[in-house]
């Protein structure tokens, strides 16, 4: 970041780039933010901060490098793992306030989310190809960081069908359509027109049966839910500690299901299903094909000993 715009670059697994998110920045903030550091002794620091004997060993959080540039000065601090009980107290509020950044960098303002939209609806095959008189009619947002804004929009088309039907034969009548998108992190993630056409994927929406029993519509199958539990504790749980680093960010406080949902969603890419915290354990199902790997987490089949 600089005086005039704050970029935040995501990078895969190697290292390799993905995407930069740019936001503008004023003299006043940038200033406070030198401040701050100026404050709290940075450029006194250690460069490296370890768990210390005693301190608790935290595994799969990543690594924090802080580095600050000038005419003069070059210096990087790095915290390995990434866990704030590490960290000297002004080296945790210097990554607080980065951290306040970085989520500012990533946020979508409703009048941009609007602005992707319809762009993207403009540009898609159903409404570049005979659509017109593109009206929102409702726009939420979910209270979870990034931002995820769900937009409902109304058009009309002067032939039947969905997707570019130039080689195609169609019915020339006046079509209303309704189209529910989705923009998270300045991108549209999911576009759905009248509930039944997927107009990213360009194919009919796949309708997965309604279940009452603990049972889930995976790709055309079923798949068994199984039932597995976590203690509760004293110690700081995995998905407690993810969250104080950072690694996610909600307008609101979250629950523990919630927080838990995230975590495992965000970090395994593991969906868990009925959260309930007992007092004992904290229970929810899983399906079948992650219990393994819940197992390895920690979590127990809920029937165990």
């Amino acid at each position: 970041m600089n005086s005039t715009a704050v970029v935040f670059t995501t990078s895969d697994n190697e290292g390799n780039f993905r995407k930069t998110y740019e936001k503008p920045f004023n003299e006043t903030a940038f200033r406070d933010l030198i401040n701050l550091f100026e404050e709290k002794r940075f450029l006194q620091m250690e460069e490296r901060y370890v768990p210390q004997e005693g301190q608790p060993l935290v595994t799969d959080v990543g690594t924090l490098e802080i580095s600050l540039e000038d005419e003069v000065h070059t210096k990087t601090v790095t915290v390995d793992p990434y866990y704030s009980e590490y960290m000297p107290e002004g080296l945790q509020e210097i990554d607080s306030a980065l951290v306040e950044l970085r989520a500012y960098a990533l946020s979508t303002s409703r009048d941009e989310a609007e602005e992707i939209a319809e762009a993207w609806i403009e540009n898609a095959p159903t409404y570049g190809y005979d659509g017109f008189d593109l009206k929102l009619e409702d726009h939420e947002v979910l209270e979870t960081y990034p931002e995820q804004h769900f937009l409902n929009y109304a058009f009309t088309s002067r032939h039947g069908g969905y997707g570019n039907r130039t080689d195609q034969i169609v019915t020339e009548a006046l079509t209303p359509h309704s189209m529910e998108i989705t923009v998270s992190e300045r991108e549209v993630r999911s576009a759905v027109i009248d509930g039944e056409w997927d107009e990213i994927a360009q194919k009919p929406l796949e309708k997965e049966p309604h279940n009452d029993d603990s049972t889930e519509v995976v790709s055309g199958a079923e798949e068994d839910l199984l039932e597995m539990k976590y203690p509760v504790s004293e110690e700081k749980t995995p998905w407690d500690q993810w969250y104080e680093e950072g690694n996610i960010q909600f307008i609101k406080a979250p629950n523990e299901p919630e927080l838990i949902t995230a975590y495992y969603g965000t970090v395994y890419g593991i969906e868990v299903f009925d959260i309930i915290n007992d007092e004992s354990f904290y229970t929810g199902k899983v399906k079948e094909s992650d219990s393994e790997q819940m197992r390895d987490l920690g979590w127990t089949d809920l029937e165990e000993e």
